[in-house]
């Protein structure tokens, strides 16, 4: 929670499962938003087609975290940092939210994962 600014949100489509955006302002709901989010289960390894690879790259000159499997970009949490601390997080996993990052990423040499089997 220290790594957050005072104001920071949390924007996320709920894996596309969702039916509106889910928003979350409190440093202690943020703090538990990327906890679940970062967890790997059984259950999110079937809801994105298998056992996922995590990548670090920039998503529209952010830093993100992307969830790939087979090639394919499954999700992403973009980091917004200001002044050192993290202002904001965008999780994106519905797959219409996904098609220029997938563009994108078939586009470039996307080098080793930092996670290879989540």
């Amino acid at each position: 929670m220290e790594l957050l600014t005072a104001d920071a949100t949390v924007v996320s489509d709920g894996a596309g499962l969702a039916r509106r955006l889910l928003r979350y302002t409190t440093p202690e709901r943020i703090a538990s938003f990327v906890r679940a989010g970062f967890k790997p289960t059984a259950a999110k390894r079937r809801l994105a087609g298998g056992s996922v690879a995590l990548h670090i790259a920039l998503v529209n000159g952010s830093p993100a975290v992307l969830g790939v499997v087979d090639g394919r970009v499954v999700g992403t949490v973009v980091f917004e940092v200001a002044d050192g601390k993290v202002a904001s997080l965008r999780g994106i996993a519905a797959a219409d939210g996904l098609v220029r990052l997938n563009e994108a990423w078939r586009q470039h040499e996307t080098g080793a994962p930092v996670i290879s089997a989540w």
